[in-house]
């Protein structure tokens, strides 16, 4: 099966297709961790606007791991979405959060750092990079969306 991932699981072993985007949707800070002691990323549905991602092939091995490791159930429950991909449309899962908050912290500096060494690791464009840095750190929920840099068209 194929995963789209967008934050910490950007940088997963193995698998990797390449980058992907998630249509109609964007990138949100709502969900304060209590592993990571900040907040962290979510992406939640947003008519024209994108969220840039990875794309990894998985095992059910691998996404009962994945499930774990993000609290299916509890603090993230998977998905399914369409992605694009070289200009073809794609089934995949994502994780998005359970119970959104409108007041997450930002990212701590460790969490910031490994999705967006991830992000660079996968090849995402740099436009999408700052984006990121942005929302990360708090200075703009989602940004963008209201940068208009990564509406669909």
């Amino acid at each position: 099966m194929l995963l789209f991932a967008y934050g910490s699981n950007l940088a997963l072993d193995g698998g990797f297709v390449g980058p992907a985007v998630l249509p109609d949707h964007r990138l949100e800070l709502n969900r304060r961790s209590i592993r990571w002691g900040g907040g962290v990323v979510d992406v939640v549905p947003a008519l024209g606007e994108r969220v840039w991602g990875a794309l990894y092939e998985v095992d059910e091995p691998l996404m009962a791991a994945l499930d774990r490791k993000e609290g299916a159930g509890l603090a993230y429950r998977r998905v399914r979405v369409e992605v694009e991909r070289g200009g073809e449309r794609l089934a995949a899962q994502t994780y998005e959060v359970i119970d959104k908050e409108r007041d997450a912290p930002p990212a701590t500096p460790d969490y910031a750092a490994l999705v967006l060494a991830g992000a660079r690791e996968r090849g995402l464009p740099a436009e999408w990079l700052a984006v990121l840095d942005s929302v990360l750190r708090g200075w703009d929920r989602c940004a963008a969306g209201r940068a208009g840099r990564f509406r669909n068209g």
